[in-house]
Order: C-alpha cells, then sequence, then structure tokens
C-alpha cells in the first residue's frame, strides 16, 4: 500500500503542469498556445522512467534482503539450533553479511526482474482507465498481473535458496524448478 501511494505521488508530480517547477527544458509546449497542455519532454520521460524503475526495484531489493536473511537463519537454526538460539545471535549477522554481500548480486537480478514486471503493468493500468482502450490492453493487463504473480512466487522461492544455500539466482530458480517437479 505504501508503494502504491509513493507511486502514485510520482504519477502525479510527472502530470501536473508545474512539474519541475514548470520549467521549460523539461516539458515541451503543445502546438495550441495554452500552458495547461504541457507534456514531459524525452529526457524528462527518460528521468521519470528510471526514477520510478528504481523506486520500485530498490523496494523489491530490500525486500528480497529481508527475505534471504530470514531464510538464511531459519537455514542455520534448521541445521545448527546452537547458532541461531537468540535474537543477536552471530547467525542473524552472517546472514545479514551473506544477503548484503555475496547474495546481493542474485537479490538485485531477481527484483529487476520484477520492478520491470511492476512498471509495464502499472502502465498498462494507467492506459487502461482511458475510455478509448480496448478489450486487449484489458487482456494484456489480467496476462501480465498473472506473469507477475507467477515471478513473484518464484522468486521469492528462488530467494529462499539462495538465503538457505548460497545459489546463485539461475542455480536457485532451476533447483526450484526442479524441486516443483519432483514434489509438486
Amino acid at each position: 500500500a505504501a508503494m502504491n501511494k509513493g507511486v502514485m505521488w510520482t504519477e502525479t508530480t510527472y502530470d501536473s503542469s508545474d512539474a519541475f517547477g514548470g520549467d521549460d527544458d523539461w516539458t515541451m509546449a503543445s502546438s495550441s498556445s495554452s500552458n495547461s497542455n504541457k507534456d514531459l519532454s524525452a529526457l524528462g520521460g527518460f528521468v521519470g522512467f528510471f526514477f520510478i524503475l528504481s523506486f520500485y526495484w530498490t523496494h523489491e531489493v530490500i525486500k528480497n534482503v529481508v527475505r534471504t536473511t530470514v531464510a538464511g537463519v531459519v537455514g542455520t537454526w534448521w541445521f545448527s539450533p546452537s547458532e541461531a538460539s537468540s535474537f543477536c545471535s552471530s547467525a542473524v549477522r552472517d546472514s545479514f553479511f551473506r544477503s548484503t554481500t555475496y547474495s546481493l548480486g542474485s537479490i538485485c537480478f531477481g527484483s529487476l526482474i520484477v520492478a520491470v514486471l511492476h512498471i509495464i503493468r502499472n502502465s498498462l493500468r494507467r492506459t487502461s482507465n482511458n475510455r478509448d482502450a480496448g478489450i486487449l490492453r484489458c487482456m494484456a493487463h489480467c496476462i501480465l498481473a498473472y506473469i507477475e504473480a507467477l515471478v513473484e512466487y518464484f522468486n521469492k522461492w528462488a530467494f529462499i535458496y539462495c538465503g538457505i544455500y548460497g545459489y546463485s539466482y539461475v542455480e536457485a530458480g532451476k533447483r526450484v524448478m526442479n524441486l516443483f517437479k519432483t514434489r509438486g
């Protein structure tokens, strides 16, 4: 919910006619003489796209660092209960260290995939608010929502494998798919 509010704030900022202080370097005036029909320039759209991408990506990375850290602590508790006996045990510190160093590349890669899917789905959602949006956009939005849910579910298990066993993202994904095939 907090992420949606942040995205709505960002989109509202870019939609307002006084975006970036109303400076014409950031906006282009439309062909009409009124200033109420300004759009972002190509540079402003590019910057806005990467701002929103970084917002989603950062949110996913933080969420998945926590998930990988918790998986590492639970794995340590399962295989060696004496090392994870308290809240301030070395298992928490070591799992967080592994998540933010050795597994960070895997976490960033998996999080980027989900962040790009979020942007595409929100773009489709934003265009589907238009009355001229056809049934194909609605169907694409529905299919993309299912793909996004599957990727997030798959990522959750892949990051658990990264946290427990220290596999790379691709190797963890292969192992998760093997697990799903053999165990259902």
